[in-house]
């Protein structure tokens, strides 16, 4: 499992009655979900009517749907993150491509309201 894996997952309800099994994008740092028993998810539905604000729709027209192993169109639900144990993991799916992943990292920038990403200056 490694960053912007897309992987099915064993997810419980907000209200810890039922669980469903749902697709997620893996964005926790490799060293992260390697190193310990969890990793950070953000939640996928197929459910493409309701759109919020930091949700991102994938159109089956996307250059880079057929890599991320998603059956058909899908929102991205970036307010949607959850750490959950690694056990939870049903199967990979697939992956985001680098244009994809850059609009999710974008997204979840904002939703966070994180300044852009700037490579620190090495000291002189």
């Amino acid at each position: 499992m490694n960053k912007w894996d897309l992987v099915l997952i064993s997810f419980l309800f907000t209200d810890l009655h039922a669980t469903k099994v749902r697709p997620a994008i893996v964005i926790s740092p490799d060293s992260y979900h390697q190193s310990g028993q969890e990793a950070v998810f953000i939640l996928i539905t197929s459910n493409t009517d309701r759109q919020s604000a930091h949700d991102i729709l994938v159109s089956t027209s996307h250059p880079e749907f057929s890599q991320t192993g998603l059956r058909k169109e899908s929102t991205v639900r970036v307010s949607k993150i959850v750490t959950l144990s690694k056990s939870l993991v049903v199967q990979k799916l697939g992956s985001l491509g680098p244009q994809l992943s850059l609009v999710v990292e974008k997204e979840l920038r904002e939703f966070l309201e994180l300044p852009p990403y700037q490579p620190l200056l090495e000291s002189q």
